[in-house]
């Protein structure tokens, strides 16, 4: 048992996520001070880093594509086995988002966010819900009635509030709590959009 917790030690050490150490007051001679030789990593970096040392020991063929935009950072994943790493309905590929930010956080505290995607995953969902919503509308436009759309993740509801913001027949609400969670199409004459903030 003390070897696999030695083994996951080392794993996550190698990571960037191992346990915080309080470094001695002063360093021995034959070491320098870190800050001394190294600059400070930038966000990207650190996201590369953690990402590249994790998914090497899941399929060295995977590969990785950053860009930064403000305070995100979007990852694109590709090569290697995709289906394994979104995960059934895209619950692995969140769970990693999730661990990336948690390296994030604990670099640079909430200053930086982490998006990542696998064989764009996340933007065809977005897209297929934007186009149940400009169906929806234009159901809603014709009948007059609220057409509520299946559940749906905060990006998806995002994506649809932002699709429909400006549509000159209908506004967009989203209702229920967590899984449940879902937008409802509302013909034009009511509220103004209700966009979720990001």
């Amino acid at each position: 048992m003390e070897e696999k917790k030695r083994d996951l030690d080392d794993l996550l050490s190698g990571l960037g996520i191992g346990e915080e150490v309080t470094p001695p007051e002063t360093p021995p001679v034959d070491q320098p001070r870190p800050s001394e030789n190294e600059a400070p990593k930038t966000a990207e970096e650190v996201v590369e880093h953690f990402l590249v040392g994790l998914l090497l020991y899941l399929d060295p063929a995977y590969t990785l594509e950053l860009k930064t935009a403000d305070d995100r950072i979007y990852v694109e994943i590709l090569g290697g086995d995709l289906g394994r790493l979104i995960g059934k309905e895209g619950k692995t590929l969140k769970a990693l988002e999730q661990l990336v930010n948690a390296v994030l956080a604990r670099h640079f505290g909430h200053r930086y966010r982490a998006v990542l995607d696998a064989a764009s995953y996340r933007r065809r969902r977005a897209d297929r819900a934007v186009a149940l919503a400009l169906k929806a509308a234009a159901q809603a436009a014709e009948t007059g009635e609220p057409v509520p759309l299946p559940p749906m993740t905060p990006a998806e509801r995002r994506a649809v509030h932002i699709a429909l913001k400006d549509h000159p027949d209908v506004y967009t609400e989203s209702e229920g709590e967590g899984d449940a969670r879902h937008v409802v199409v509302f013909p034009a004459g009511g509220e103004t959009s209700g966009e979720e903030p990001s």
